[in-house]
Parts: C-alpha cells; sequence; structure tokens
C-alpha cells in the first residue's frame, strides 16, 4: 500500500513598494497609505479586496473590528476576535485556497466567510 503525504509549504509574504511578493514572485498590489483602510488587489486589478479597521468607541479594545470586503462579489465579513493584518489576512486567503497562485478562487470566498464572520455591524445601535 502506497501513502501519499502532502506537506503543506510556509509561504514567504512580503510587502515592498505596493506590491505583494509571495515566495519572491509579485503576486497582488496594496495600499496602505490609509492607516485604517488597507486595499489587496491583483496585478490586473480584476480583483479587490479592502481590509477596514473600524472602531466604535464602545468596548474592549475601543471596539475595534475589522470589515473585509470582496468588491467585485459584492460580499463582505466582519470580525471582532479575529484582527486581521494585511499579512495575515494574505496568509488566510492562500491556506483557505482563496488565493491559489496570484489569481482568486471565487469559488472558495462564501466559505471563507462562513469562517470568520461574525456579523458585528449586525449588532451595532444605530442613533
Amino acid at each position: 500500500m502506497l501513502f501519499s503525504i502532502g506537506v503543506l509549504q510556509a509561504q514567504k509574504i512580503k510587502f515592498k513598494k505596493g506590491i505583494v511578493l509571495i515566495n519572491g514572485k509579485e503576486c497582488l498590489k496594496y495600499d496602505d497609505s490609509d492607516p485604517n483602510n488597507v486595499m489587496i488587489s491583483t496585478l490586473d486589478d480584476n480583483q479587490t479586496v479592502y481590509l477596514k479597521f473600524i472602531r466604535t468607541g464602545i468596548g474592549r479594545n475601543d471596539g475595534l473590528f475589522i470589515k473585509i470586503i470582496f468588491v467585485e462579489q459584492k460580499k463582505s465579513l466582519t470580525s471582532k476576535s479575529y484582527i486581521f493584518t494585511k499579512k495575515l489576512l494574505v496568509k488566510k486567503l492562500i491556506s483557505n485556497k482563496v488565493l491559489d497562485n496570484c489569481k482568486f478562487n471565487e469559488s472558495k470566498i462564501d466559505k471563507f466567510i462562513m469562517r470568520y464572520d461574525e456579523d458585528i455591524e449586525s449588532n451595532l445601535i444605530r442613533y
């Protein structure tokens, strides 16, 4: 009987001058000139993801939560317990196969959202 063991390699992710390098290869573009909003997109701008840091001013950590928006799909998620950085977001997109070989796999986005979404915005008190 033969057994095949797949080894998951750790991805080396670097952010340098507006380009995301994965294992030394130019893979994505980013813009983090606004400290509360990070834009990540494919090199051809066909897929854009926004990472937003939002503070309500109420509660633990001053009410900090994140919102990740998949622009072209018009889908998003919010999380308070899992605060993504831009590097962690790219790592999670890769490990969940949403980002594969520098391309977004749209069929994996819904599963990613289901895994991390805490639906924070629906529980906020609006004035």
